[in-house]
Formats: structure tokens, C-alpha cells, sequence
């Protein structure tokens, strides 16, 4: 598939680990200026992510703690405490379209990233991670009254929406927004008749990635095939 693509730059990359404490992580990535929905989902059941222009494929010789999971959402049902969130949020209004640069939306990000991650975000960092694409992306926005809680970026592949972050205003995280927002994506998968909803790697020995089992049924790719959860993996919840 990478071979059919127009590719800009391609390189190798060993870095500190963001998700596990002292380990490398080691990654092939490569920029294209466009690439078709279909490509995409073809090369993310390979292993493969995008941030901004770029598609990249962890290849740690180590370890294999970064797994792909996706939901099957034609069979996913909430369980009782995503429902709760659910009615929590009834009121909130959601609003999709084409991803584009919002100053409300920056603003949004910058207010997440320095009371979440205690770091201070440019607008041409933002523009390049969040709103340049070479695929179909959309913006999920969510409001509390007239009030920005949250936003989600979303690629729209054929048979597939794929989650690509998530930013929230801290001041409503008594609302959960993070599980309503996942909520409101698969919502929105079923409805628009795709089959899966794609939202990254599951890495068990991180909190902030492992709450993703808690959306079923939903499979992982291992050894190069997707398997439905099965015995042997705890859920989280």
C-alpha cells in the first residue's frame, strides 16, 4: 500500500518512551501531502497511526505494549456507567464539520494542554498536529450552553471512524467528557453505517491508554491480525 503513495519524507526515530517509563521507543514515519481514506484504513490494520501529515508504525524490538484496538460498533452497547455519563450530559449539543482553525478551538487547546499537561502550545504546533490532514478529518465540538466543553478530531475512512485526540475545557471534567466524547463517536459510527470505530493503541501498563477495553466488544491486532477480546485480558472496569 505505502509503495502506491506519493511520499514526501520518510525516517527512522528513537525517542524516550511517552507512554512507559525508561524505555525507547523506536518508530518508522513518513509524510504525504494527500493520501485516500481507503489507504489509510488498509495501512492502520498494519499497525500504523497519523499525527498531522505524518503516518507512523511503532517498531520497538523489545516490547509490543503499544497494541491497535478498535470497537465493533454495530455490536457495542454501552455499559451502566457509560450510560450514567449519558444522562449526565443529555444537554450538551454536539456539533460535526470539516476541520478547520477556530480561534475558540485553540483557545480551548491551549487552556487543556497547560492545566492537563503543564505546557505551554503555539498555534502553528496546534495547526500542524491537529488541523493539517492528508485524509478526511472532521471536529466533533461540544457544547454546555454557549460554553466550548470539548472538542475531538475524527478521520472518516470507508468502513471506519478512526479517534484521532480529544481536548477538553478541565473546568467540566465532572462531566467525564473524555467517555462521553468516545460515546458520541460511536454513536455517530452507527449512524453513519461503519463498522468500526479505531481509537489507537491499548497499552495495559498505562492508565491513560488502558481505559480503552471498557468500550465492547472490541478487537486488538496481534501477530498481525485482529482478534475479538477474549479470556486472558482484563477490561478495566
Amino acid at each position: 500500500m505505502i509503495e502506491q503513495l506519493d511520499i514526501n519524507d520518510n525516517f527512522f526515530s528513537q525517542s524516550p518512551c511517552l507512554y512507559l517509563k525508561d524505555q525507547q521507543s523506536f518508530t518508522y514515519a513518513f509524510s504525504v501531502g494527500t493520501m485516500p481514506p481507503e489507504i489509510y484504513e488498509a495501512i492502520i490494520n498494519e499497525g500504523f497511526r497519523r499525527s498531522g501529515i505524518y503516518f507512523y508504525q511503532n517498531l520497538c524490538p523489545a516490547c509490543r505494549a503499544c497494541i491497535p484496538i478498535r470497537v465493533d460498533v454495530q455490536r457495542f452497547t454501552p455499559s451502566k456507567s457509560q450510560r450514567r455519563v449519558l444522562r449526565k450530559n443529555r444537554e450538551v449539543r454536539v456539533f460535526r464539520h470539516r476541520v478547520a482553525f477556530e480561534p475558540e478551538g485553540f483557545s480551548l487547546y491551549q487552556k487543556y494542554c497547560a492545566r492537563r499537561h503543564d505546557s505551554v502550545e503555539k498555534k502553528e504546533d496546534y495547526t500542524r498536529f491537529l488541523i493539517e490532514s492528508p485524509v478526511p478529518t472532521e471536529m466533533m465540538r461540544y457544547y454546555v450552553g454557549d460554553q466550548l466543553m470539548g472538542i475531538g478530531w475524527i478521520d472518516v475512512l470507508p468502513n471506519a471512524l478512526s479517534s484521532v485526540y480529544f481536548a477538553f475545557d478541565p473546568d467540566y471534567s465532572s462531566r467525564s467528557p473524555g467517555v462521553f466524547s468516545m460515546l458520541k463517536e460511536l454513536e455517530l459510527c452507527k449512524k453513519l453505517g461503519k463498522r468500526w470505530h479505531q481509537i489507537g493503541f491499548w497499552i495495559k501498563e498505562n492508565r491513560k491508554m488502558s481505559y480503552k477495553t471498557k468500550y465492547k466488544p472490541f478487537h486488538l491486532l496481534t501477530g498481525g491480525v485482529w482478534r475479538e477480546w477474549g479470556a486472558g485480558l482484563t477490561d478495566g472496569e
